[in-house]
């Protein structure tokens, strides 16, 4: 039996409250929610909570599944998920308890503040705190290194700082709001810096304490057994997750304990008499911060407010209410919060394990109103039907055909003979159709879409991106629970530069680096493919692709993950060019050249990449004692195979990683152990971590 029902809390809570015929009923929302955690709980997640709330009080509460599966401990009311970017919601409300109290001002330029905050080029000085919270302030977007480990990491702050300062702003500040992880992060530095305390200690004192909220907490150090849930891969439980930028993704929380932020926002700053922010702060996170901005469509799913992921929530929106809403997602863990002040209901989920808290959510809310006779009726799913062909506008095809992109693919548009249009991404194989994978035919409502999958949908429109001519593709489909499309920016126009590629550049097109900087836990539970790659792509000279290392369970083929970059004006630095609002132009980066000890190795935003061809091989027979360099790198070593299998043994107090000639995992671990490579053509790869000067030994058999 995987689901715990907590009926007598519900019970109470109502009942605690007064006779029941003064409040609305939720018995239909309740069993909405049920039946909907139920089904994430048959996808794969392995524990879900759940927390209906009013602006007073928590109307039902429930856990599901199992925290452990090992020991079948069921989540309690005090069990703990990973919340994710959720998180943000405390960054934010901890800056705006600073603008309340006159200490911090939004639109004040950030180094007002944080003095020493620096850029590699200008335009850095002019980022307000405001576009910290509204992500518009023209970062690359995410420090992925060091952000998600399975041990702590204190120093992933100042990591960001210093990766900042060695990076350039991909738009100006305040141009266009597109997902940012690392402005949040620095939101950390800037309440350290105007409250004399440390982030965690100001959240807890400002926030966590005043609302009672007892079993959240950050991971500073490890949680102790069963008082979270454990996530799960292939069957195994995974380590504890450490988010380690605390501003933008630390936090463990249990539904109840969010319950009271959702009611805080629900009551206009405050829970009972307790008053966490103003309601004017209140009231300016809930403006929709992409109004003027750069942005080719407005998308409800992206209206950033201050924190907020969109504060005009479009599952609510179809059925005429407001909401604001935030989503997070970490590796082990998701997470929504939603809120509405005009229906003055809010919901948080969590769970452990895939699914989507969102589409709940939106569920559990929609049938809440529709209980209490608030919307006509509950929405349902959109019906796939086929609008009609329309003709295609003259020169429209020609106009739109060519080559697209965005943060981590790069799309074609081709017009075929009898007027469709072909969508493909490219992969190694070469243009592979994107699904449903049959030409979109032009509709009469001005979207191409299949007649097969009518509700997904794409068309073009032109932009004026900082006084140039672009376009960009626009995709819609059903989101969230189904009962609306809401269109976002998809990809955009990309072409290729005067000239072609440098002598320079084409001579890197064949080689291949290591990360050499990568954090071992998550290689040892996510596995990556540590190689950084480049490539050329038909009809776009002057641009290259940058693959870098993925998760391994990342798609093999295609430039899946990669970020197209251009290379045209610099022999050493191939520069980030998208500029694409909401959310698929985040985590961009520059790639450097960087020269060390005669060799190029190369800089992808804080990670350092080795070139393959530097690695020493280690023959049949061969004994080596290594050595940690001062800046910690890790080492690599090529072990040759062999027609019989290899023994390799390790003598380390570190960790170690080895991979096939394919650079698939082979084994992994930590400490002195025998690893066996599997006999084969071609060369295996050990990469070695440990301490600056610490001491490895190697033996090869």
């Amino acid at each position: 039996m995987t689901t715990f029902f907590l009926a007598s809390v519900t019970t109470f809570l109502v009942a605690s409250c007064g006779p029941i015929s003064s409040q609305p009923t939720y018995d239909a929302a309740i069993q909405e929610g049920q039946t909907a955690v139920q089904e994430l709980i048959n996808q794969g997640a392995s524990a879900v909570a759940i927390a209906l709330v009013d602006d007073k009080r928590i109307i039902w509460s429930q856990r599901f599944g199992l925290a452990d599966r090992d020991t079948g401990q069921m989540p309690t009311d005090s069990t703990m998920f990973g919340i994710g970017s959720v998180s943000k919601m405390f960054a934010t409300i901890a800056v705006m308890q600073l603008v309340d109290r006159g200490v911090v001002d939004l639109d004040t330029p950030l180094v007002t503040y944080l003095p020493a905050f620096r850029m590699a080029a200008a335009g850095y000085e002019k980022i307000t705190v405001r576009m910290l919270l509204n992500h518009s302030s023209g970062f690359p977007g995410t420090d992925s290194r060091n952000m998600v480990t399975r041990s702590p990491v204190p120093g992933y702050l100042d990591q960001v700082l210093q990766t900042l300062s060695m990076s350039r702003l991909k738009a100006p500040p305040g141009y266009m709001s597109v997902y940012c992880n690392d402005g949040f992060t620095i939101t950390a530095a800037l309440v350290e810096a105007m409250s004399g305390k440390s982030y965690v200690q100001f959240v807890q004192d400002e926030i966590l304490t005043p609302l009672g909220m007892a079993n959240t907490r950050y991971p500073l150090s490890a949680f102790p057994a069963g008082s979270y849930a454990k996530a799960y891969v292939k069957g195994a439980a995974k380590p504890q997750e450490f988010v380690n930028t605390f501003g933008s993704g630390g936090v463990y929380s249990t539904a109840d304990d969010m319950a009271r932020i959702a009611m805080m926002f629900l009551s206009g700053g405050r829970v009972g008499t307790t008053r966490i922010l103003s309601g004017a702060s209140v009231a300016e996170m809930a403006k929709d911060q992409t109004i003027g901005s750069f942005d080719p469509v407005h998308s409800d799913t992206w209206a950033y407010g201050l924190g907020w992921d969109s504060v005009s929530q479009p599952g609510l929106a179809a059925v005429g209410f407001d909401g604001w809403a935030k989503g997070g997602d970490s590796i082990d863990y998701h997470a929504a919060l939603v809120v509405s002040p005009q229906a003055q209901l809010g919901i948080v989920v969590l769970t452990s394990g895939p699914g989507s808290p969102i589409a709940v959510a939106e569920r559990v809310l929609l049938r809440a109103l529709d209980e209490n006779g608030r919307i006509a009726a509950f929405p349902s799913p959109l019906l796939a039907v086929v609008p009609p062909v329309a003709p295609v506008p003259d020169g429209l095809l020609a106009a739109i055909a060519g080559e697209y992109a965005q943060g981590s693919s790069i799309v074609q548009l081709r017009a075929q003979p009898d007027g469709s249009l072909l969508v493909s991404s490219r992969s190694d194989a070469g243009w592979t159709p994107m699904p449903p994978g049959s030409p979109l035919k032009y509709r009469s409502d001005g979207w191409f879409a299949s007649d097969q999958d009518p509700l997904k949908a794409f068309k073009v429109v032109d932009a004026d991106l900082l006084g140039v001519p672009t376009q960009y593709i626009l995709y819609r489909a059903p989101a969230g629970y189904g009962h609306y499309l809401d269109p976002i920016v998809f990809t955009q126009r990309v072409r290729r530069r005067p000239g072609n590629l440098s002598a320079a550049w084409r001579a890197r097109l064949s080689s291949t680096w290591l990360v050499v900087n990568e954090n071992p836990d998550e290689l040892a539970w996510n596995g990556m493919d540590p190689r950084l790659r480049l490539a050329t792509v038909p009809n776009l000279d002057g641009l290259i692709a940058v693959r870098p290392p993925a998760p391994a369970a990342a798609p093999a083929a295609g430039y899946i993950d990669a970020q197209i970059v251009d290379a045209s004006a610099s022999d050493t630095v191939a520069k980030m060019m998208l500029i694409i609002p909401q959310v698929l132009g985040r985590d961009l980066d520059d790639l450097d050249i960087v020269e060390r000890d005669g060799a190029e190795w190369t800089r992808l935003g804080s990670y350092i990449h080795q070139p393959l061809a530097s690695v020493p091989v280690l023959p049949k027979g061969a004994k080596e004692v290594v050595t940690i360099g001062p800046e910690g790198y890790a080492e690599w070593r090529a072990v040759a195979s062999d027609v019989t299998p290899i023994q390799v043994t390790i003598t380390t107090t570190g960790a170690w990683h080895l991979y096939d000639p394919a650079f698939t995992t082979v084994a992994n671990g930590k400490g002195s152990d025998v690893a066996c490579l599997p006999a084969g053509n071609g060369l295996g790869y050990l990469t070695l971590f440990g301490d600056p000067g610490q001491t490895i030994t190697v033996a090869v058999q």
